[in-house]
């Protein structure tokens, strides 16, 4: 009885090792069990809509680092007016000495802070995304069309090789994306990336702190320290 019982338990944990080291194994990706034809049609696909998304990013980057000079620039300019009009902030006001710490402090900021940005040429890398992706577009159509008017057409297996050789060549001339960009395409397609709620989710949060939530701080970061000085400023003279 107990012999059988060992049996039966060593059958059981066995069942369990096969599954788990079955679920280790990486799964093929559904494009690459077909065809190269079905292969070079999601290649193109996919990267055509993932550097638009680069192109977009880095549009969105080129517009939030201006805004954020801007912003910067704004609250310099606002903090030099302490001395000359001897204002108060709401519930405390500012020395003459913390009125120039905070004044040189925003000037090495918005320097530092524009020699950086400017090196990242985000304008010009969102242009060589687009055209990027606008390449690979005239070779998704030319795919489509073969696909849909010469699939018998005994040149086919050469146009699908000079299709695919003119790719890389596209991919060679030009930087690569971020995984962020890819993930962001995905989104356009949840239902075909199987992308539930929760998926969807972590990957807007992951977007937002790459792409927004640095520059957003320098925006509104000031803005929110002023308010929690002086609401704790109130407290205090509640007390």
């Amino acid at each position: 009885m107990i012999k059988q019982f060992l049996l039966y338990w060593k059958k059981i944990q066995r069942a369990k090792r096969i599954k788990k080291l079955k679920n280790k194994i990486p799964q093929i990706p559904p494009y690459l069990q077909k065809d190269f034809e079905v292969e070079l049609n999601y290649k193109l696909w996919s990267t055509k809509g993932t550097r638009f998304a680069a192109s977009h990013r880095n549009e969105i980057l080129h517009r939030l680092s201006g805004q954020t000079v801007g912003y910067l620039s704004a609250y310099l300019i606002i903090v030099g007016l302490v001395n000359v009009y001897n204002l108060k902030f709401w519930m405390f006001s500012l020395t003459d000495e913390q009125v120039n710490f905070t004044s040189m402090a925003f000037s090495v900021l918005i320097l530092l802070f524009s020699q950086l940005e400017s090196s990242e040429n985000f304008n010009l890398k969102s242009e060589r995304y687009h055209n990027c992706a606008l390449d690979i577009s005239e070779l998704y159509d030319k795919l489509r069309y073969v696909k849909t008017y010469e699939n018998n057409n005994p040149m086919k297996k050469d146009i699908l090789k000079n299709i695919s050789i003119d790719y890389d060549k596209i991919l060679k001339r030009n930087e690569n994306h971020k995984p962020i960009d890819y993930a962001k395409f995905q989104l356009t397609k949840p239902s075909y990336f199987k992308l539930n709620f929760l998926d969807r989710l972590l990957t807007k949060i992951e977007y937002y702190w790459r792409v927004h939530f640095k520059y957003h701080l320098f925006m509104y970061g000031p803005i929110i320290i002023f308010l929690v000085m002086n609401l704790f400023e109130t407290l205090q003279s509640k007390e």
